[in-house]
């Protein structure tokens, strides 16, 4: 699937659990590879990454796998 990283930034991130993570702020893609790497949401005075390895879909919104 192609997609245009553009149309991903300020999607909301919500969890497979159901719970908001946040929105996507900005997204580290390997050169090497041409493949993401980390989405970076932003909090309140703070960027946090998840890995990529973790998004389970992208749509109308991302959903990432929750933590256990």
């Amino acid at each position: 699937m192609v997609m245009r990283l553009s149309r991903i930034y300020g999607k909301q991130i919500y969890n497979t659990k159901g719970n908001y993570v946040g929105y996507v702020d900005e997204i580290l893609i390997d050169i090497d590879t041409g493949r993401g790497k980390v989405i970076a949401l932003a909090l309140p005075g703070e960027k946090v990454g998840i890995p990529y390895e973790r998004v389970v879909s992208i749509g109308d919104i991302i959903l990432v796998k929750a933590k256990e």
